[in-house]
């Protein structure tokens, strides 16, 4: 039987998200180098902490001011993280084509911000996963914690045994199976356009409601 919900992780799923082209963005903005911005944002664990819900964007702002010495405004923050974001053409095809068969969901490891300016970042999906966009930081709950699938279905509106989720982490896959999704690591294209037809999901097919 095929799925209900689809529900599909954001970065190197939907998008080619590069961590280098937002470092050079964002070193542009505060004057500094690519590798002081990873190192504040990546391996200080402010970016994880993010993710985890703890603080918001403004106050991320204000810790890398403050702890750091860098005066980032929110707006040019947001500006990088669409700047380091590509959408995967041949994914969001295959997403339109299935729009009217299977429910789209996207649940990502991010801030709530990301969630929040969506429509900024990646403009292109919001009219397929605009009202099933769900992140770690707006839950307080990250992947692979089963407990975070759990939550996010509860937002969604649907069951852990009517939907499918598709990551690239074997981790992040094997939370959603503890929690009773059918799910798979996605590794290329080719690889999940066939997993889906192996689930009932062919792009193209009709299925019964």
């Amino acid at each position: 039987m095929a799925p209900k919900l689809l529900l599909l992780d954001l970065d190197d799923v939907l998008v080619d998200y590069s961590h280098d082209r937002r470092c050079r963005a964002l070193a542009e903005t505060a004057g500094v180098s690519p590798a002081q911005i990873h190192r504040a944002v990546f391996e200080s664990g402010l970016e994880k902490r993010c993710d985890r819900g703890e603080f918001g964007l403004d106050e991320y702002m204000n810790r890398l001011r403050i702890d750091w010495g860098m005066d980032i405004p929110g707006e040019d923050f947001i500006a990088a993280r669409y700047a380091s974001t590509r959408v995967r053409p041949n994914m969001l095809a295959v997403c339109e084509a299935l729009a009217a068969r299977v429910s789209l969901g996207i649940f990502t490891n991010n801030g709530h911000w990301l969630q929040q300016h969506a429509e900024r970042i990646v403009p292109e999906l919001m009219p397929l996963f605009g009202t099933r966009f769900v992140s770690s930081g707006g839950l307080g709950l990250t992947k692979p914690d089963p407990d975070a699938f759990a939550l996010c279905l509860q937002r969604l509106g649907f069951t852990a045994g009517s939907t499918l989720f598709v990551d690239d982490k074997a981790s992040n896959v094997e939370g959603a199976r503890q929690a009773g999704l059918d799910a798979f690591v996605f590794e290329d294209e080719p690889q999940f356009f066939n997993a889906l037809r192996l689930r009932g999901l062919e792009p193209g097919a009709t299925h019964a409601p």
